[in-house]
């Protein structure tokens, strides 16, 4: 089992190469809810999980998505640095 610290550290690895192109599209999207909840311990990762449940509905993400799903990994990893 991780610790607490290599499992942010992941995810923080796992951001910064999602967000290599500054956009994420669907199938980006569905690999990062699919290790949130993998992942998920507590409530860490909820405030992020519940935006892709949104935005994944239907199945695609445009651009304004996009910006939501990234300021959502942001606010995130801001709130785990304080941890």
């Amino acid at each position: 089992m991780m610790t607490q610290k290599e499992l942010h550290d992941e995810f923080w690895l796992l951001t910064k190469s999602v967000l290599e192109d500054s956009r994420i599209d669907a199938e980006e999207a569905h690999v990062l809810k699919r290790w949130l909840e993998e992942h998920q311990r507590e409530t860490e990762f909820s405030y992020v999980i519940k935006k892709l449940d949104r935005i994944l509905d239907d199945g695609y993400v445009d651009r304004f998505e996009s910006k939501e799903i990234i300021d959502a990994l942001g606010h995130t990893l801001a709130r785990l640095r304080t941890t």
